[in-house]
């Protein structure tokens, strides 16, 4: 398989990366510095960078580096600063997310591509009416008015229901939520398709385990039919403290 990464130097999509290169595939990713990527991974023999700021790119340049691909991953997220919250761009998840999915149908493939999102347990699923506590609620409307980012993960998410859709010809995708994220090894996790309990009440979520799953679900069509145009929840296992 060739595959796609987007936000490979992060601290979710560097995993992912690892692990797509420890099942042989072959990945491209696009990163604003090669020398941001580990040692290992810009040496192998598998890896394709480009190195570009992913919104500056060209329609047609985006175009070509998704041609062949047969997954694309975006794991792009805002730095948490003053300035990567508040400053530009705000939609880099939407903008990301709509142009990767545009160059895909730009390139009429054969058989459709799978597109996974990264976004976050506080996106609701809208073909589901998600129960949210009070308290969460509450946060949710603070997040929405005063931290750029969660709108920007909420357009990300509607972009993918709304405008590609379920009966897109060109591109199949998968909004993964996970739960407050950490670092660990990977640990066993579960998979829902709606959070178990409040935002705020939530398990931890290993960022080993989310690159895991997305992995699985590059490489698993059983897995990938379950979850495709879907948001499913990930989160450790009840007691798992990951290593």
């Amino acid at each position: 398989m060739t595959l796609l990464v987007a936000g490979a130097t992060g601290k979710t999509g560097g995993p992912l990366v690892e692990q797509l290169l420890n099942c042989r595939h072959g990945v491209r990713v696009i990163v604003r510095s090669r020398e941001r990527l580990p040692a290992t991974v810009r040496d192998n023999p598998n890896i394709a960078v480009i190195e570009a700021s992913i919104l500056d790119l060209s329609d047609e340049q985006m175009a070509e580096h998704v041609k062949g691909c047969d997954a694309i991953v975006s794991c792009l997220g805002h730095v948490i600063s003053f300035k990567g919250m508040y400053g530009e761009p705000r939609e880099l998840c939407t903008e990301a997310a709509r142009r990767l999915c545009d160059a895909i149908e730009r390139n009429t493939p054969a058989k459709p591509v799978k597109f996974i999102l990264m976004n976050t347990v506080g996106v609701a699923n809208p073909d589901l009416n998600e129960r949210r506590t009070w308290n969460d609620r509450l946060l949710l409307s603070v997040l929405r008015h005063l931290v750029p980012p969660h709108n920007d993960n909420e357009t990300a998410l509607a972009h993918l229901h709304r405008n590609v859709g379920s009966q897109n010809p060109y591109v199949e995708w998968s909004s993964v939520r996970p739960d407050s994220l950490i670092d660990g090894d990977v640990s066993s996790y579960d998979i829902t398709a709606s959070p178990m309990t409040g935002i705020l009440s939530g398990r931890p979520t290993s960022r080993a385990n989310v690159a895991h799953f997305m992995t699985q679900l590059i490489d698993d069509e059983t897995l990938w039919n379950t979850w495709k145009f879907g948001a499913p929840v990930i989160m450790n296992s009840q007691g798992e403290v990951p290593q």
